[in-house]
């Protein structure tokens, strides 16, 4: 493409047909190819002698194809993609045309589109080799897109609703439990289905279902089957468990192998192993960040514009307000009033204050969300908007961008919750940090200080 100042690169190409707005010179709302003084105008102010028109919608954009924008060729491309054999696309998948077309940059989906994975299953669910259904996904063994497309589909409605957290844990027990001896896969399918199961339903019923419960129930299994084993190892089965294959089994091993504990209880109340004592796992210390490492961490986190908003606003309130990773990734937009005075954000029953620069961060930070240019992004209602649709930013993936930016995220959550129990009565930093009475009641503790004196009405 040849500019009047002479010929340009794809890339500056690229820049310059993407960029619209106003125009300075003919105060017309248009693309604005080109520079004068510069700032961006269109092309006929800038001297650009090329009709940038899609020759379909009429939309000023880069053509793609054919002298037709991106919008217009990847609804050609997904038609043609999604054809049910009659000349049309499935009826059913209509919305997700519709939605990949509306991005606020649909050029991505392009991209997107370049997966043959992607475009294999597409096709399949089109055509019907492949039911469209939450099963046909999960049987597919690139969990990654499965995943992905499971919840766009989920999304835009074409699937039903379900609960992601349980599916995952299911799968990974279709995975796991044959490959474990028959006699101790059928004492781990029912440990699974009556107690993690059923607590995950029944939460998933009240909405108090959390994404880490399946993590969790997931890494119970992992060990017990390593205790029965254990057992089999000293000759010895579940209902033939004694004190010492308990205790011979703790005292050797590393602190996860009492997370083997609720296995042990359940075995017992369902008659699978004797009344035996399984003890609880000890802290012998607990990691607390000084007062001086907190605060240069929270300046650093506050003021620092060359890292990411979404690592410093997550820092900022695991710092400031005790607040764990898994219960930041669950903030929503509504979670924080910005117009109020002074702004605030709610953790537990009652907001908390943000301060001047917190509040600025957070602005900073909602103004421009990552990942909300995509199909489902844009109308999210996460603080932190994830990769996949319809979810919030994993906490792994967050746990670990903090921990990458030198965060010791147990020592400074003590830390910041120590100061707040500090600066008021434990029962008002539970309900406006949402934490437990008792939580709040031993950091008292710890710190030094109790209420005792406070009166009950505030």
């Amino acid at each position: 493409m040849r500019w009047p100042e002479g010929f340009v690169c794809r890339r500056c190409f690229q820049r310059a047909t993407r960029h619209h707005g106003t125009c300075p010179a003919c105060h017309t709302e248009r693309l604005l190819p080109g520079l004068r003084d510069g700032d961006p105008v269109c092309a006929p102010c800038a001297g650009i002698d090329y009709d940038f028109t899609c020759t379909r919608c009429g939309a000023e954009d880069e053509h793609r194809r054919d002298h037709q924008c991106a919008r217009c060729v990847l609804r050609d491309d997904l038609t043609t993609l999604l054809d049910d054999g009659t000349g049309q696309p499935r009826t059913e998948l209509v919305p997700l045309i519709d939605a990949l077309c509306s991005q606020d940059r649909p050029r991505n989906a392009f991209i997107w589109l370049r997966n043959p994975d992607v475009t294999r299953i597409l096709r399949a669910l089109a055509d019907g080799t492949t039911a469209l259904s939450h099963a046909s996904l999960d049987a597919e063994p690139v969990r990654a897109t499965a995943n992905h497309l499971d919840a766009l589909l989920t999304q835009l409605h074409i699937l039903p609703e379900r609960d992601t957290t349980i599916a995952t844990f299911e799968r990974w027990l279709a995975t796991r439990l044959p490959a474990y001896p028959p006699e101790h896969t059928q004492l781990l399918e029912r440990f699974a289905t009556w107690h993690h199961l059923r607590r995950m339903r029944q939460r998933a019923n009240t909405g108090t279902l959390k994404p880490g419960a399946a993590n969790s129930a997931k890494q119970e299994i992992t060990v017990a089957a390593q205790f029965l084993a254990h057992l089999a190892d000293h000759g010895a089965t579940l209902p033939e468990a004694t004190q010492g294959h308990i205790d011979t089994w703790l005292a050797p091993g590393p602190s996860t192998r009492y997370v083997a504990r609720n296995f042990a209880h359940w075995a017992i109340r369902n008659h699978h192993m004797p009344d035996l004592d399984f003890p609880r796992r000890l802290a012998k210390t607990a990691p607390v960040l000084t007062q001086d490492e907190r605060l240069t961490l929270l300046a650093r986190d506050l003021h620092d514009t060359t890292r990411s908003t979404t690592v410093r606003l997550a820092a900022v309130l695991l710092l400031l307000y005790a607040q764990p990773i898994a219960r930041i990734t669950q903030l929503t937009t509504g979670d924080v009033d910005l117009e109020a005075d002074p702004p605030t954000i709610t953790f537990g029953d009652d907001p908390a204050i943000l301060p001047g620069p917190v509040a600025a961060l957070a602005r900073e930070h909602l103004a421009d969300r990552p990942n909300t240019h995509t199909t489902t992004g844009k109308n999210s209602p996460w603080i932190f908007v994830g990769y996949r649709p319809a979810r919030p930013l994993d906490p792994n993936y967050l746990m670990g961008k903090l921990r990458g930016a030198g965060i010791d995220l147990r020592g400074a959550r003590n830390a910041a919750l120590r100061q707040l129990v500090l600066d008021m009565p434990p029962a008002i930093a539970a309900d406006t940090l949402g934490y437990a009475y008792t939580t709040t009641e031993r950091h008292a503790r710890d710190a030094g200080t109790i209420w005792a004196a406070y009166p009950p009405e505030r």
